[in-house]
């Protein structure tokens, strides 16, 4: 017997996602530009049982058509269900003006984050022979909205489709 993995894709959430730069609290230190963006992944696998090894996981933040990138390098999930990676986009040269007075007016910014990645899928059969899928790429993107305390609105996870 066999499994059959086509459509079986990973799910990518943003857990969380800090722009300290849009922070407006009183305990924020407004002299000095924290041009940093910190974003908290979730993997989640479909199936339980079918471990997955991720290559490189890029990820670009967009605001305003203006993109920044940063790599969470491979890794293998594994038997866990969800794994989480941490990454920080620098985002110097980004449009702050603009995006700050936004957030200090009391209104919120998008930035837009997208992911792209290839992963393969392990699959054993009855007598523990494993075996690698080939090569399958994922391709999502999401909208993240934030507000003056530099944080995520949405306090659900956002999945990336």
């Amino acid at each position: 017997m066999t499994l059959n993995f086509v459509g079986l894709k990973p799910r990518l959430y943003i857990q969380e996602l800090y722009v300290p730069a849009l922070n407006n609290s009183t305990m924020y230190n407004s002299t000095t530009l924290n041009a940093s963006i910190y974003i908290d992944l979730k993997f989640k696998r479909v199936l339980a049982v079918v471990p997955i090894s991720y290559g490189d996981v890029n990820i670009t933040l967009f605001y305003n058509s203006v993109g920044y990138s940063a790599v969470v390098p491979r890794f293998d999930q594994g038997g866990k269900k969800t794994a989480r990676r941490r990454v920080v986009v620098e985002a110097s040269g980004l449009p702050w003006d603009g995006a700050v007075e936004k957030v200090s007016g009391g209104s919120t910014v998008a930035f837009k984050v997208a992911a792209a990645t290839r992963y393969r899928l392990e699959y054993c059969d009855a007598d523990d022979h494993c075996r690698h899928s080939g090569r399958k790429r994922l391709v999502v993107e999401g909208e993240v909205w934030v507000d003056g305390y530099g944080e995520k609105v949405s306090k659900n996870p956002i999945r990336l489709r």
